[in-house]
């Protein structure tokens, strides 16, 4: 691959996705970028490694129109738009159009808090649910009595 060649923007050029600008101006893209990369990151020996990967995802999204658009989702879907620009972002955003469109996107979108705070869950056990308090709740409750007792004097 030539210097300054994205990967991504090759690989749509072949599926006729999008097309390569000609080379000196990709050139002086990645100059461009060098410069601005040493004024945020400074200088080491890993800048070539350092990107912000939200611009990065976003960029390469636009390449091949799969960037969501917030004001267009915003006059469809206002839901949608609040929950993808207030939301955390995710992939799925990326899924919403282009050719990578899924269905599923808009539902993975909207319940992805629900997504990440599932395994932090943790589950109950079967005969846990009786009206005496468990040997163990009896125990973490006394170290916390100690120091509200402690703490007053």
């Amino acid at each position: 691959i030539p210097p300054g060649v994205n990967l991504c923007r090759m690989l749509s050029s072949f599926l006729g996705l999008c097309w390569l600008p000609p080379q000196s101006i990709m050139e002086k893209e990645v100059n461009e970028k060098k410069k601005n990369q040493v004024q945020r990151f400074g200088l080491s020996f890993d800048k070539v490694l350092k990107t912000d990967c939200l611009v990065y995802m976003d960029k390469l999204a636009s390449f091949i129109n799969a960037k969501p658009s917030v004001l267009g989702l915003l006059c469809r879907d206002p839901q949608l738009a609040l929950t993808v620009f207030f939301g955390p972002r995710t992939t799925y955003q990326y899924r919403l159009g282009g050719p990578g469109h899924w269905e599923g996107a808009r539902q993975a979108i909207l319940t992805q808090w629900d997504q990440t705070l599932k395994p932090t869950r943790t589950q109950v056990p079967a005969g846990s649910s009786g009206p005496c308090p468990s040997l163990l709740t009896v125990v973490e409750f006394l170290p916390l009595l100690a120091a509200l007792v402690f703490g007053f004097q």
